[in-house]
């Protein structure tokens, strides 16, 4: 057992041909979307705890303070978690394993390695990894998923086809961990869910929605959306609140949609590349737009 690895419970029974889920916050999930998905599936999936990642080795605390709190007049202090919870939601003819944490800011080689004896102890061999990204989408259709594997049988598995991709360039922990485990033979997939880069409005629910449906479709679950459908209520309104003055931005907002819609009849999926893209590119596009039309008059 790696001593940076505690675990917390340990199956009575071999697990079920169990998938170990993994979403972490930083430079690869934009707004914390796809660890608010898996925080989201633990509450609902009846998620218990099996096992924890020691914090100290991993994280500069100058940069990701521990939050302090108070708990029945006590103060109390919460530092940066990586915890694995095991599901068995109703559907799924196996079990769930789902890693919710930080992206490390140290050791990324060590991190791996502990998650490769993690999975090792539980019996896992494949894996998904959850991100979000920016991209040139429309806020007004369902939030896209994109997604990377190691082997066509993903296609199938999530309705999604696997895009070329030739990104070369900077990538995250997430990258560094599909690398590492496909060189051990070990089965990976990774899921991005798409969103528009001229809001910032906060966390958007409806990615988080596109990104619960992928997970039902390919692991056969039913999860209820209602606490998450209140909020992307809340965030329509909130969208049209803000965009309602800028006719510009409406302007740019109907040539996304024709651009979406002429993507999604093609091949009903935007095409999008499997790592983050370059804001500076995103910007630049949005700025050009609303350039042309202001002197267009």
């Amino acid at each position: 057992m790696h001593e940076r690895l505690r675990m917390l419970d340990t199956p009575a029974a071999p697990l079920r041909d169990p998938v170990l889920l993994i979403a972490l916050t930083g430079w690869t999930d934009a707004a914390g979307i796809a660890t608010s998905t898996l925080d989201y599936l633990v509450e609902r999936w009846d998620a218990h705890p099996v096992a924890e990642i020691d914090h100290e080795p991993f994280y500069d605390f100058t940069v990701q303070r521990p939050q302090v709190r108070l708990e029945d007049g006590q103060r109390t202090l919460n530092w940066s978690r990586n915890r694995c919870y095991l599901a068995r939601p109703p559907g799924a003819d196996r079990d769930l394993l789902l890693l919710v944490g930080v992206e490390p800011h140290l050791r990324w080689r060590m991190f791996t390695d502990v998650i490769v004896e993690l999975m090792r102890t539980l019996g896992v061999t494949t894996t998904i990894t959850l991100g979000a990204q920016p991209a040139a989408v429309p806020h007004t259709r369902p939030l896209p998923v994109t997604l990377s594997a190691s082997d066509d049988a993903f296609e199938q598995q999530f309705g999604l086809k696997i895009p070329v991709s030739r990104y070369e360039g900077p990538t995250g922990m997430i990258g560094v961990l599909n690398v590492g485990l496909r060189a051990l033979g070990w089965r990976n997939a990774s899921l991005w869910a798409l969103l528009p880069h001229y809001l910032n409005a906060g966390a958007n629910p409806n990615a988080i929605v596109s990104l619960v449906r992928t997970l039902d479709r390919g692991f056969g679950t039913s999860t209820p959306l209602a606490p998450i459908e209140e909020r992307v209520a809340a965030f329509a309104e909130q969208v049209d609140e803000a965009m309602e003055h800028t006719a510009e931005a409406d302007d740019y907002v109907r040539m996304l949609e024709e651009q979406f819609d002429q993507s999604s009849h093609e091949a009903r999926e935007p095409a999008a590349p499997a790592e983050l893209p370059s804001s500076d590119e995103l910007l630049s596009d949005l700025e050009r737009f609303l350039r042309e039309q202001r002197d267009d008059g």
